[in-house]
């Protein structure tokens, strides 16, 4: 009889914490260090974002300040519009500027 009271405590433990443990993994897909899909900022489809768009994707991220001046440090040819390239390189190499003394190595 222990055996099956032991069994049963623990299904019904597992069943509780199961979706409080999916709840919390979905929650941090959702945090600040999520990197952004380019397509899901591109809300117009012209195959690249503009200023509006990158500070909308980062609502609730940052301040709106903080997403332009991030923003002016991606576009590195500062036509006004981040491309796949500006964007995949800021996700990966933290937006560097070349040239920027201050964040090189």
């Amino acid at each position: 009889m222990k055996l099956n009271t032991r069994f049963v405590i623990t299904a019904l433990v597992s069943a509780l914490a199961l979706p409080l443990a999916v709840s919390a993994a979905q929650g941090e897909k959702k945090g600040k260090g999520t990197p952004m899909n380019f397509a899901s900022i591109d809300k117009d489809g012209d195959g690249s974002i503009s200023e509006s768009e990158y500070v909308a994707a980062l609502d609730g991220r940052a301040k709106a300040d903080a997403a332009k001046k991030r923003f002016a440090t991606l576009d590195k040819d500062g036509d006004g519009k981040l491309t796949k390239e500006e964007h995949a390189a800021g996700s990966k190499g933290g937006g560097k500027k070349k040239g920027d003394k201050k964040n090189q190595n």
